[in-house]
């Protein structure tokens, strides 16, 4: 699997945690990782719904075209880009077929992408949990 997420990327509410978008069976959701099991599969969680965990497979696909057991995580490149990452390991995600470095940065010259911030917040609707950093004035964790 390469080197794992750190479990500090994990969650909705312990600071820079990695937002997900996933489909639960019903519909495409927003949520959290609660535990990656591969570079491409991840048991995650709703926000909101802390007892059901789901597992999912990453892949590159639209929000509305999401499946059953799929889940994507978006990222923003240098040039204000919002692409999908197809694997994510500690240091590096791969999109478009490149590997290039993430971070939470909103920093427009470091060469890595923007990582999607899941923030504190509880549900999808609050601020703090649906926005890269950069484009939220709420941010309790700004870069």
């Amino acid at each position: 699997m390469g080197r794992p997420l750190n479990k500090r990327n994990f969650g909705a509410d312990s600071g820079n945690d990695i937002k997900i978008q996933f489909h639960n069976g019903t519909s495409s959701v927003n949520g959290y990782i609660v535990k990656q099991t591969g570079s491409k599969k991840f048991k995650v969680r709703a926000y909101g719904v802390a007892t059901t965990i789901y597992t999912c497979r990453l892949v590159d696909k639209a929000t509305g075209a999401l499946a059953a057991g799929e889940m994507t995580i978006s990222v923003k490149t240098d040039a204000g880009v919002v692409e999908q990452v197809t694997k994510i390991t500690a240091r590096k995600v791969t999109v478009n077929g490149v590997s290039m470095q993430w971070n939470y940065s909103t920093s427009t010259t470091d060469g890595a992408v923007e990582m999607e911030e899941a923030g504190t917040g509880t549900t999808a609707t609050d601020v703090d949990a649906d926005d890269f950093e950069a484009d939220d004035a709420n941010n309790p964790n700004p870069a």
